[in-house]
């Protein structure tokens, strides 16, 4: 195979090391890439090792590493632990060599948009790839951001930070009706009409393009929801909007985890479509938790079927959803019962639990419905569920899985998060960095393997911070970096927090909210 035009450049082994050199080094090698074979990049960078290196780059090549065996990409946020980890020890490699194969491997994965290269992954570009041009500039797109409201939804400009990561909308809307939505029919958000039917949709082609010029987006490592909070994305009049964005996702080459919520469902074909996917990691997230239909109208148990079947899939992350969660409403010991026996007749892995957001607003629509209220003490924009009731729930797993082993037991989870990186096979740590309070969120049945991987969380190192940091317009912010958290001594709203706690996959802290952490631990 013949190296790119810049062969003075790609001279000697030692230019595949950190160095001065590293991004004309990455230029060249991503200059032979092909999306639809990676390892052309790798037998060029072959080229350029020599000794324990080379032989390391040849195992990846001949065994096919950068691929699970069915064919799809390893995202690259997994590489480290389940490719470089192994061929670090295989091959007896030392921290720089080890440092330079990840290089290596960086350049086999595409890097568009305003942000990231092999060699500066978090990094704002100096200069854009050719033929894109963003939609605005981002100082104007990071202000757009600013607006958002208090859940993070941006509706003027459509992509936004939220706390499971950033969520790609088309419009806002949804005809399923369920009562305690709070996107309701007659609602004002940010000057959308909220609607029972989806409103104001946008092209999959802009949205991608908004995605891909927002500063916050970093390829390959933000968590990316599809009408992670606007609407229902396999709906009838949905569904063709969110495959094609999931087609141009994947062309890209992207490797993002992809999430989508769902109380609806799909059929055989679409499943189909979906397991075609080569590049984007990929989960579907189905919600069913017995709640009254005169509540929650989807059908039960045609939603039950859909995650009997997707569950089958060996290439979609599937994640069983029970919630909402309602107090009083879906909380009766038969009710409980019912659902984990759904989900253990369905075979589900990975269960994620949820309570309700409910305010005053929601009481109207309720008794306008004529419904009956769910119980309990509701704070504004937090989910609601008691210790009691999660007791409850974890007692009637335990009755319905007796006679299962317990290492064939699903995992339960409290947070998104956590069953999203618990299902992928536990390679990383959570990405929002629950695992800083442990005693709160680490409680239900994360597996050892899922524990391990967060505890062995390492600190980032300050380059990176930085680089994180210019992109909020945050600079100048002092930073602290420990063995337990990246402690920011600037204001942070909850939104740049999550922004610097999924790209660095570390917590992260004010140095106010530090203090907070270190007195509830002294006092506990």
């Amino acid at each position: 195979m013949s190296l790119p035009t810049s062969q003075p450049i790609l001279g000697s082994p030692p230019l595949l090391y950190r160095g001065s050199a590293r991004a004309a080094v990455a230029r060249d090698l991503q200059a032979v890439l092909d999306l639809t074979d990676p390892y052309r990049v790798v037998d060029a960078a072959r080229q350029l090792a020599d000794g324990p290196l080379k032989r390391a780059l040849t195992d990846v090549h001949a065994d096919r590493l950068l691929h699970e065996p069915t064919g799809r990409r390893i995202p690259l946020q997994e590489l480290p632990a389940r490719t470089i980890a192994a061929l670090t020890r295989t091959h007896h490699l030392d921290a720089a060599q080890s440092d330079a194969l990840g290089f290596a491997l960086r350049c086999t994965f595409a890097w568009p948009g305003v942000v990231g290269t092999p060699d500066a992954p978090y990094a704002l570009k100096a200069q854009l790839p050719a033929g894109f041009t963003p939609i605005a500039t981002v100082e104007q797109i990071a202000a757009s951001q600013a607006t958002a409201g208090p859940d993070g939804l941006n509706t003027s400009y459509m992509i936004s930070q939220m706390k499971g990561g950033m969520s790609a909308d088309f419009g806002i809307g949804c005809p399923l009706m369920c009562a305690y939505c709070y996107r309701r029919e007659g609602d004002t958000v940010d000057g959308y009409l909220g609607a029972w039917e989806p409103t104001g949709f946008l092209e999959p082609e802009d949205v991608v393009a908004r995605l891909l010029s927002h500063p916050w987006f970093t390829p390959h490592h933000t968590p990316i929801g599809l009408h992670m909070s606007t609407s229902e994305a396999f709906l009838p009049k949905l569904w063709p909007r969110t495959w094609r964005a999931l087609q141009l996702l994947d062309d890209l080459g992207l490797t993002n985890r992809v999430s989508c919520i769902t109380k609806y469902t799909l059929s055989d074909e679409q499943i189909d479509c979906l397991e075609s996917l080569v590049h984007v990691d990929l989960d579907v997230n189905v919600c069913y938790a017995a709640m009254p239909e005169s509540i929650e109208p989807p059908h039960r148990e045609r939603r039950l079927r859909f995650l009997r079947r997707i569950l089958q899939s060996e290439k979609i992350n599937v994640l069983a959803y029970y919630r909402p969660i309602a107090e009083g409403l879906n909380t009766t010991d038969a009710h409980l019962r019912h659902v984990w026996q759904a989900f253990r007749d369905a075979g589900a892995r990975t269960v994620v639990l949820g309570g309700l957001k409910f305010a005053d607003d929601h009481i109207q629509s309720f008794m306008s419905y004529g419904l009956s209220l769910p119980t309990g003490s509701f704070t504004p924009g937090k989910k609601l569920l008691t210790a009691g009731t999660e007791s409850r729930i974890m007692a009637a797993f335990d009755e319905v899985y007796a006679d299962v082993p317990t290492h064939q037991r699903p995992a339960v989870l409290k947070r998104s998060s956590c069953g999203r990186t618990v299902e992928r096979g536990s390679h990383l740590p959570d990405y929002n960095g629950h695992y800083d309070q442990p005693t709160t969120n680490c409680r239900l049945r994360c597996p050892t393997a899922q524990h391990q991987m967060c505890a062995a969380a390492q600190p980032p190192d300050e380059e990176t911070v930085r680089h994180l940091l210019e992109r909020i317009g945050k600079h100048d912010a002092r930073v602290d970096i420990t063995a337990v958290t990246t402690v920011v001594h600037a204001a942070l709203s909850p939104f740049e927090r999550t922004f610097l706690r999924q790209n660095l996959l570390f917590p992260v802290h004010t140095a106010q909210q530090t203090a907070e952490l270190v007195a509830a631990r002294i006092t506990r």
